[in-house]
């Protein structure tokens, strides 16, 4: 029989069916599954939640939500043999898109029962893992205008980006370390990610591969604002790549070492708006370090 825990973020999971025992079991046959639901009442909640299911020998646990709870689950479970399964009823749902898990409560469920489990990479910035991606800059501002608001749609990101578009301003000096080469500038945006694409099917990463043992880092240096204006214009139609500002890289590993001393310094990972006193970040990929459940295996 398998242990099967999920962890539901509620909030999340407005305008869908309410995540029970009773509701999963029209799914999931008592004589082959063992089912736990859990509810997280606040940030960080589902950690606590994930780790006591650890304990209870859960062999797979669901996180019910956005990107951010299946960070805080998934984050639990590296380095373990726990698979982690996906009910995407978030707002971006990035690395369920990724791995090709549908809205579809039914269908999402039917992948869970399948455990059709892959390996996948999982970055880590300093002492904390992310599954699809973080951002300082640009990036950054956008969420948290985004987090802000109190619905969170599309044209809810949309209205934070063009927000973020009118007043972001970066006077902060960025030394970028890759391949043991630097680079100092006053980077509009930093971005490092696992996945080919962000919340909402927006993607500045086609090339990423969820285990290729590599992570994907776009810098885009400093732009004025009719600039901005361009470059979300070619955002939009996918050749965001073809301005001088901006440049790609494939590594296993980078440091970033912000300049400014005296401020808190605002970065997003996986959708969830953080600031941090640390003056530098070292990014690394733990190759395979998640299991998780998705539609098919990767390539």
């Amino acid at each position: 029989m398998k242990i099967v825990h999920f962890i539901v973020n509620p909030i999340a999971g407005k305008g869908n069916p309410d995540i029970t025992e009773e509701y999963l079991s029209k799914y999931f046959g008592k004589e082959n599954f063992r089912l736990v639901v859990k509810y997280s009442e606040y940030k960080g909640h589902a950690k606590v939640l994930t780790k006591q299911s650890i304990k209870e020998k859960a062999e797979i646990i669901v996180a019910c939500g956005g990107d951010g709870t299946i960070n805080e689950v998934g984050s639990c479970l590296v380095p373990t043999d726990i698979a982690l399964g996906i009910i995407p009823i978030g707002s971006g749902n990035g690395l369920a898109r990724n791995l090709k898990i549908p809205k579809s409560m039914d269908k999402a469920l039917a992948i869970i029962k399948n455990q059709n489990t892959v390996a996948i990479d999982v970055g880590q910035i300093n002492e904390r893992y992310f599954f699809s991606n973080i951002g300082f800059g640009f990036t950054a501002n956008i969420i948290s205008n985004f987090e802000s608001s109190r619905n969170r749609r599309l044209y809810t990101y949309l209205k934070a980006t063009i927000q973020s578009i009118w007043s972001y301003k970066n006077n902060t000096d960025y030394t970028i370390e890759i391949n043991g080469k630097e680079k100092v500038l006053f980077p509009f945006l930093v971005f490092v990610s696992n996945t080919n694409v962000m919340g909402y099917n927006f993607s500045m990463t086609r090339k990423a591969i969820l285990n290729d043992g590599l992570l994907d880092l776009v810098i885009i240096s400093k732009l004025n604002r009719l600039k901005i204006f361009y470059l979300a214009l070619l955002f939009l139609v996918g050749i965001e790549h073809t301005i001088r500002e901006y440049s790609y890289h494939r590594v296993e590993n980078a440091t970033i070492k912000v300049g400014n001393r005296e401020l808190e310094i605002p970065f997003q990972i996986d959708g969830e708006f953080r600031t941090i006193k640390n003056r530098e970040f070292q990014i690394d990929i733990i190759k395979g370090g998640l299991n998780v459940i998705g539609s098919e295996i990767l390539s």
